[in-house]
């Protein structure tokens, strides 16, 4: 991996709602298969930037990942001591390349230090590739939930994941 892809992580800002709505889309366009429509929009990225929920991850001055901490208890369906960790997007050109798995370190460590226990997270059932990658980062298989954001083009659903966290940071490049 290219270590000098990304330089500095960052909480969004106001002015970040027009391009994070694009690279969400971006990165989520392989779903386009089998669910209707985009991923998100402005209206949601521009709330969950005002909740300060929403981490950037910049190269060259511009935004490459984001990603989508919850704090425990701030997420409904969600174990009370959890983190919720959703929406880790990585400019499709720059997938690959270990940024999104920088970015998920990074905000574990900090979900960690904010004292939450464990990480959680939604995956879609169709979406196997990701399964196996976050149980190479470490996360479990803890339930599944229904599906019900969008319309779908194929039966599909949530398969549930999860991860213990422990205090201390680690380094992010790895």
């Amino acid at each position: 991996m290219d270590t000098s892809l990304a330089t500095s992580v960052r909480r969004s800002q106001p002015s970040d709602t027009a391009t994070l709505t694009e690279l969400v889309n971006r990165a989520y366009s392989i779903e386009s298969t089998f669910i209707e429509g985009d991923r998100t929009n402005a209206g949601e990225i521009a709330a969950l930037i005002e909740t300060g929920a929403l981490w950037v991850l910049e190269h060259a001055g511009g935004i490459c990942a984001a990603v989508l901490l919850q704090a425990p208890g701030q997420r409904a369906g969600v174990p009370p001591a959890h983190a919720y960790l959703g929406m880790l997007s990585v400019l499709p050109e720059l997938q690959g390349q270990g940024l999104g798995r920088r970015l998920v370190r990074i905000v574990e460590d900090m979900a960690a230090a904010a004292g939450a226990t464990a990480m959680f997270l939604r995956i879609i059932n169709l979406r196997e590739e990701l399964g196996r990658w976050y149980q190479r980062m470490g996360y479990l298989e803890v339930g599944t939930a229904p599906y019900k954001h969008r319309a779908v083009k194929r039966p599909c659903h949530f398969i549930e994941m999860a991860k213990p966290l422990t205090a201390g940071p680690r380094d992010a490049a790895g």
